[in-house]
């Protein structure tokens, strides 16, 4: 996910078919709310027996139905709902909405909340609400008995608004915990294909640099022998000839080596990033939670390509570190020329909850941040910040490392 993506509210990830156990569950719940709701409203409040077994099952089977089509049980229980008010009065018992249709209702909610959007329970509460206040209001103009009906109005909207809110709530900041973690997973996986794309390149230029100069320094010898060494017998001349043979082949399948090292041509040929980047690590590292505190300023003149590329991986690898050991920690990021240095600065407080991963014991992470420094004239300094949190330290020469006498 890039910092330019548009972010959707997070939706909590569920299962598109329930499991068996949530049937058994929902559908012991929504017989037992049948069960009780047919004689309660056929005996208590005499609505006739055929009508009482429809509002009853459409009741109890809105619960089941709100595991698959939330959005259509939430209209064939609001439905029951206007039903069993217009259908009863105040009377018979509770009314315009009985104990049981409260219970039914927060159900229904509860369901409703878990396997859709919270807008979907939220607007099924209200509509539930203002149909049972226009029946109440036409009650009372009709000069009826209403009885502590705006009472039950008031407690049902009480109760099953404050489900509402929980319910939601708590699915919202499941949905937030899962889209963390998402991001933690997918910054894991990035970070363990840079370092294994990091150490194919370094051996690779390693292997280039060192081994197949020396290679090519044993060819260009073997070959050369018999025009250096005139003395030489046919005899010696032949096995320099088949040294200069297998250093030739060595060389060749080496190439074929580096290549295969090389094959991530995404990764290794793309644009190296630089100080102009970073704003987009610190863009991803808030999407994965972390609140980052951007003090980053513009650098001028800009530094070597290789200084921009080696800050920009201590900025990365660092703030990969906070995501991963230290979540729930606030971050500050501080880009500045201090006199003839360009200094990074990444500090992050005390974390404020378990990542759940292993730190880096082995400090691989701070190894290579040294030795990315180094290679640039630079220094990287780390520790604990004030008592609390930990602090990196980037450094390097604002031109460039320092020209060698003997490269000059």
């Amino acid at each position: 996910m890039t910092a330019g993506e548009d972010h959707e509210p997070a939706v909590f990830s569920v299962s598109p078919r329930p499991a068996v156990a949530e049937w058994v569950l929902w559908a012991a719940i929504a017989v037992a709310v049948t069960s009780v709701s047919i004689p309660t409203h056929a005996a208590l409040y005499g609505i006739p027996v055929p009508l009482a077994f429809l509002l009853g099952a459409l009741q109890g089977g809105s619960i089941l139905l709100a595991l698959v089509r939330p959005v259509a049980a939430a209209a064939v229980h609001v439905v029951s709902i206007v039903g069993i008010a217009l259908t009863t009065s105040a009377a018979d018992g509770p009314w315009p909405i009985p104990v049981l249709g409260i219970i039914a209702l927060s159900v229904v909610l509860v369901v409703i909340g878990i396997r859709a959007r919270w807008t979907v329970a939220a607007a099924t509460w209200l509509v539930a609400m203002l149909l049972l206040l226009l029946v109440l209001a036409v009650a009372v103009a009709q000069g009826g008995d209403t009885g502590g009906g705006g009472t039950m109005l008031i407690v049902a909207a009480s109760v099953t608004g404050f489900i509402v809110i929980v319910v939601s709530g708590t699915m919202q900041l499941v949905a937030v915990r899962q889209e963390v973690d998402e991001v933690r997973e997918e910054s894991e996986l990035h970070h363990a294909q840079l370092l294994s794309t990091q150490e194919r390149a370094r051996i690779a230029r390693e292997m280039h640099d060192v081994v197949a100069h020396s290679m090519s320094l044993v060819h260009m010898r073997a070959t050369s022998a018999r025009y250096r060494l005139p003395a030489l017998d046919d005899a010696a001349a032949a096995e320099f000839d088949g040294i200069a043979e297998e250093a030739r082949t060595a060389l060749r399948e080496m190439r074929g080596l580096l290549g295969v090292l090389r094959e991530d041509g995404e990764v290794l040929d793309a644009p190296q990033p630089g100080l102009a980047d970073i704003p987009g690590l610190i863009a991803s590292t808030r999407a994965a939670g972390i609140e980052v505190v951007d003090r980053v300023e513009a650098v001028q003149p800009e530094p070597p390509t290789a200084t921009q590329l080696a800050l920009f991986r201590v900025a990365q690898e660092a703030l990969s570190n906070v995501v991963r050991h230290a979540p729930g920690s606030a971050v500050e990021v501080a880009l500045a020329v201090e006199g003839p240095d360009v200094v990074l600065r990444v500090r992050n407080g005390v974390s404020t909850e378990s990542s759940g991963v292993r730190a880096d014991v082995g400090g691989q992470g701070i190894r290579g941040m040294m030795e990315r420094m180094a290679s640039v004239g630079g220094t990287l300094t780390h520790g604990p910040a004030g008592g609390s949190g930990f602090l990196v330290v980037a450094r390097a020469p604002l031109d460039g490392p320092p020209v060698a006498e003997g490269d000059a």
